[in-house]
Formats: C-alpha cells, structure tokens, sequence
C-alpha cells in the first residue's frame, strides 16, 4: 500500500509542475517565435509611410507605361512591315503635270521610278535631287497618293536669250541659268560682251556674278521694250560696257547706244521714235546723249 501511494504522489507531483516557457529558461530549448504573426504584420504594413506609398504608385504607374509604349512601337513595327510588304501599296501610275519642253516620260526617266515598286520605298528627296539635276527643270513637287500613285509636278525654265559658244548657242533663261547647247537659234536675243568663262559654259551652269548682276538691267530694257513693242526688233545685246549697253536691231540697219540703266522707259520711247523716222537709214541711235540724236552710217 505504501508502494503504491509512493507512486500516486510522484505521478501528481509531476502533472502539478508545468513549465512556462515564457517565464523560464530552459536549457537545449528554444524559445518558440510567432513566425506566423510577423509575416502577417509585414503584409499588413507595407508602406511605412504615405511618401514611400506615392513612391511605390508612381514607379508602378511608370513601367506600365513603358509597357503601354513598347506594345505600340511593336504594332507600328509590324504595321510598317506590312505595308512595305504588301503588294496593295505597289507603283501601278506616275502623273505628270507643268512640262512643256520635257516629255513626261524624259521626267519620269530622270525620276527613277518604276511601276511595280512599293511607293513608300521611293525616297521623295532623292527624286527631288535626281531630277533637279535636269537644267530646264527649276523646281519640283512629288507626292503620294495613296495606295499606288505617283504625281510628280515641275516647273520648266524657260529660255529667254541666247549665248553665241563655238558654232552653236547655249540657251539662257532670265536667271542666267545655261539650258542647253544647240546648233538651231531661237527666236530670242543674244547676249554679247559676257565674261563668264568658256569653261563655265554647260547646261545646268550659271553667269558669273558680274554678267548677272548687267543681266538685271538687260530684263529692265527687255521689259520696258515688250511694254513699247519694240522687243521683236532687237537681234542681239551687247553688255561688255555696263555704262553703255548696245542694242542691235539688225532687221533694221540700227544701232543703239543705251547708256546705263538710267530712264530705261524714256530711251525706250526715243529709240521707237527714232528708228521709225529714220527707217530705211542704216546708222547709230544714240541715246544717252542730251539731246539723243541719229548718226547715219556713211
């Protein structure tokens, strides 16, 4: 009996002692932690503070726009693919308009363009350059319309007077601009007395600055002479003098002294006068003389 009570106790004694491991330490035990409670106190704490909230939108808000942007650039690539691929946007008509001495076919030669190629491979600059490199075109407008035309539009230079050069003419325009070298003369008057160099003479070249800046008043007595109806009856111009421009009316027998560029529409009115007085008299007009006069050739 004795026994057996020894053993009743020992087995309450033990169940009546419990360990608080909170209170107490107990050795090759660790304290057990609240993972669980932690993790869960991050989650719920975020963001520390409202700034590092705004911080955290903004940087969200700034790779979804990069993502919108990267998207969009794909669909232009592919887009832009598409239409350089597809045969819908290939050259089937080129339109000419504004020529007159070129044929539409010399432009559309000069261009480079062929039917069959896609029109957003044609470079509209080049074009540009390629057929501005033809003396009589001055200026040029392409466009595209779409989905496979071309129009191309061009302004001519026009020739207006004439350079004696070897055996031939070159073909001037009013800005001095060499258009062509022809053994055939035009009805236009030519121009005498230049200091532009024979190596300079060529289609597509320009007159030296001095020749250019005589040329403004050879277009003022040219003006004012179609105004008077005297243009027809000049042959030929004579500007090595710039003080003393010489006309040469040779249908008529007459020579012009012109003077400067001084009064063009005064000596104009004289010079009709003149040489419908003394029609049928080969000689001399003189008209920067006070008073102009009438030297007859003896």
């Amino acid at each position: 009996m004795l026994k057996n009570s020894k053993k009743i106790s020992k087995s309450n004694n033990i169940d009546n002692y419990k360990i608080d491991l909170d209170k107490e330490i107990v050795i090759g035990l660790k304290k057990p932690t609240s993972k669980v409670k932690k993790v869960n106190k991050k989650k719920k704490r975020k963001y520390k503070n409202k700034k590092e909230e705004e911080k955290a939108i903004k940087k969200r808000n700034f790779i979804l726009k990069i993502t919108k942007w990267v998207i969009l650039l794909g669909l232009l690539i592919g887009t832009s693919i598409y239409i350089i691929l597809s045969p819908l946007f290939n050259i089937t008509e080129i339109n000419v308009s504004g020529n007159s001495k070129l044929t539409s076919q010399d432009i559309i030669n000069l261009s480079q363009i062929e039917t069959g190629i896609n029109t957003f491979k044609i470079s509209l600059r080049k074009v540009t350059e390629s057929l501005k490199q033809e003396p009589y075109i001055e200026s040029v407008n392409i466009e595209r319309k779409l989905p496979n035309t071309i129009n191309i539009s061009v302004k001519e230079r026009v020739p207006t007077y004439m350079l004696e050069f070897a055996n031939g003419f070159v073909y001037m325009n009013n800005q001095g601009y060499m258009l062509e070298i022809s053994e055939t003369a035009l009805e236009v008057p030519i121009i005498v007395g230049f200091e532009t160099p024979v190596e300079n003479i060529s289609p597509g070249s320009r007159l030296i600055i001095e020749d250019l800046e005589k040329l403004e008043t050879v277009l003022k007595i040219v003006e004012s002479a179609k105004s008077n109806d005297v243009y027809n009856l000049i042959t030929s111009i004579d500007i090595s003098d710039g003080n003393n421009f010489i006309l040469y009316l040779n249908n008529e027998g007459h020579t012009v002294e012109f003077g400067d560029g001084s009064n063009i529409n005064t000596k104009i009115l004289y010079m009709k006068d003149i040489n419908i007085r003394e029609s049928g008299n080969s000689g001399t007009i003189i008209l920067y003389s006070d008073p102009v006069r009438f030297r007859a050739d003896i």
